[in-house]
């Protein structure tokens, strides 16, 4: 539970710190442990393991948390690091090699609606606030397609909804994207 902020701090202020703290604490925890697992666990690889172990939307939910090195390694003693992607080569097309109706394997449609990109996940690990729902990762939002509410960070009150022809153009966009999406029934 993040503490009490400094109300002679700015916001600015709370929020490079917190960022020095977890600048601090993810090498110090990556060190401790690799020491105590005998293997290389890099940065990005506790990041990742915090992201699932956490079940964070991405990494910077982490700035919510307060959280230090010993925490850390507390939450990821028993986490399985041997299981990572390894990277063995990269190969580039001018044109995709795959046919066009091929489905994507976990990102469905990313579309664009008044100048803010939405993602929507078919396999979305989290449900709420539908399934699918669509995520606005520059401004920490998740939507649901069936009513238009729209969700900020963690909260599950809506702090807004869209108007209802920017939510039928949304979905319409979705679809285009990829028709195998089974949107959540409409509700407003």
């Amino acid at each position: 539970m993040p503490k009490p902020l400094d109300l002679e701090s700015t916001r600015f202020e709370v929020f490079d710190a917190r960022i020095s703290v977890t600048n601090v604490a993810l090498p110090r925890a990556a060190s401790a442990l690799s020491a105590a697992k005998a293997q290389s666990i890099t940065i990005r690889d506790v990041e990742r393991a915090l992201v699932d172990v956490l079940e964070l939307d991405e990494i910077f939910d982490l700035l919510y948390r307060d959280i230090d090195s010993d925490m850390i390694v507390a939450l990821l003693k028993d986490y399985d690091f041997t299981i990572r992607p390894q990277k063995v080569c990269e190969a580039e097309f001018e044109e995709s090699i795959l046919p066009p109706d091929y489905p994507i394997a976990l990102q469905e449609a990313k579309v664009k609606l008044k100048g803010e990109i939405w993602v929507a996940y078919k396999y979305d690990r989290d449900p709420f606030p539908s399934n699918p729902h669509a995520h606005n990762y520059d401004r920490k939002l998740k939507m649901h397609l069936g009513t238009g509410d729209v969700y900020a960070g963690r909260d599950r009150v809506p702090c807004e909804r869209i108007r209802k022809a920017d939510l039928l153009t949304l979905r319409m966009r979705i679809t285009q994207k990829n028709s195998s999406i089974p949107l959540p029934p409409l509700a407003v």
